[in-house]
């Protein structure tokens, strides 16, 4: 038998259980089992779908992150019961029950009646989590590789049905699973204590002297900028695109949190590369700090949806000029500068055309917008490549493409 200490609730038709088991007891002779390894909730083809929907590389993730990690933690799993007969124990509060030498009042402790207990389990039970599923199998890779970690307890809410509910429980599993919306974009950014990148997004948008004020950062949980919006100049999501181009090459394993030392070392390339953006166009910062007019090469840079605007104002221009930043050396960074501050950035112009903007942002031609900025800067001299692409894209559009770009010249 095993006994373990609970505090029970009720919310709607389930009665649940939290408490706390050691990964030992967990996951040795599978005690917890996942739902596809269950015969009770789905049948067995359901189940082989099931089986397929396990990711090995997010199982993987989290055994390296609780066998590595020493600020580790996890959030609860849900576990159903199937068969035998767990039994509740209540642990009763008396009226006489003193907190710091008070007595609790008497609504309290109605409160706290029935919620306190040992739930007693008779080893005939067969468990099954109905979420938290990849977290139980990363539970049981990192025990194989490393027993020291059984004794690290894990908080568990049981919930129990009758066997002729069972289209209960099994709706359950689906609201849990349906329902439940895995971070992603900016809130991912936000929370990823593991991937360099988005550490040292984080990073840029507080200490960076430019990227911290108030207009850099929009409050967008994509890549992309509202329509509305004509202040902010870039978002989190782009800053970690960034942050990817500008590391790429590099061997780092973005799932696995860098030393300090090496997240600083990354971070300095970073805080580089927006040095070298800021001291190219000083106008940036203007625009950052609110103000009207800005103009750059004889252009009022702003986001519009006539003209377009700046690419310089895009997010996918800021990444385009990361790439472009890669493709220099450190000796010839006076020479970028200059190149970058001749180029036309602005989205109408014969540069950008057809590629970017056409009444709207264009989001086809990616190499090619990637070839056309390195070409313009020297860096790409496939002259009759770019010529023949961009001939082939001003016909697409019924337009006649005259060979009228060129690289620039300092």
């Amino acid at each position: 038998m095993r006994h373990l200490a609970c505090i029970r609730g009720v919310i709607g038709y389930w009665s649940y259980y939290s408490t706390v088991m050691k990964i030992r007891d967990i996951v040795e002779n599978n005690t917890i089992i996942t739902v596809p390894e269950s015969e009770e909730l789905f049948a067995h083809t359901i189940n082989e779908i099931l089986q397929r929907e396990v990711n090995p590389t997010r199982t993987k993730q989290i055994s390296h992150y609780i066998s590595n990690n020493s600020e580790r933690f996890f959030s609860n799993l849900i576990v159903a019961f199937h068969k035998g007969e767990p039994k509740w124990t209540e642990v009763e509060i008396s009226n006489n029950f003193e907190v710091d030498n008070s007595l609790i009042d008497q609504d309290s402790i109605s409160f706290l009646s029935n919620k306190f207990g040992v739930l007693t389990l008779t080893g005939d039970e067969e468990m099954f989590a109905l979420d938290g599923q990849h977290r139980l199998l990363g539970l049981r890779a990192a025990f194989e590789e490393d027993p020291a970690i059984g004794n690290l307890e894990v908080g568990i809410t049981f919930v129990i049905h009758k066997s002729e509910a069972i289209d209960k429980t099994r709706r359950l599993f689906t609201v849990l699973n349906k329902y439940a919306e895995k971070p992603k974009g900016a809130e991912l950014i936000i929370l990823d204590e593991d991937d360099a990148a988005a550490i040292n997004s984080r990073k840029l948008v507080t200490n960076h002297p430019i990227l911290s004020l108030p207009n850099a950062l929009s409050n967008s949980k994509s890549g992309g900028i509202a329509n509305n919006d004509f202040e902010s100049f870039t978002t989190l999501v782009t800053l970690h695109k960034i942050n990817k181009i500008l590391y790429s090459g590099l061997p780092i394993n973005y799932n696995i949190r860098p030393s300090d030392e090496a997240l600083d070392e990354l971070y300095n390339l970073s805080d580089n590369f927006w040095n070298l953006i800021f001291e190219t166009y000083p106008e940036l910062i203007q625009y950052i700090n609110g103000e009207d007019n800005v103009i750059i090469n004889d252009n009022e840079i702003n986001r519009n949806s006539e003209t377009g605007g700046s690419l310089l104002l895009r997010p996918v221009g800021q990444e385009l000029l990361a790439l472009a930043y890669t493709k220099f050396n450190t000796d010839e960074r006076e020479i970028l500068i200059n190149k970058f501050r001749l180029i036309d950035f602005d989205l109408s112009s014969e540069n950008w055309k057809y590629i970017y903007w056409n009444e709207k942002m264009l989001g086809k031609e990616t190499k090619l917008k990637n070839d056309l900025i390195l070409f313009l800067l020297g860096k790409n001299l496939n002259e009759a490549n770019i010529h023949a692409n961009m001939n082939r894209v001003y016909q697409s559009y019924g337009q006649e493409y005259n060979n009228h770009i060129y690289p620039v010249e300092i």
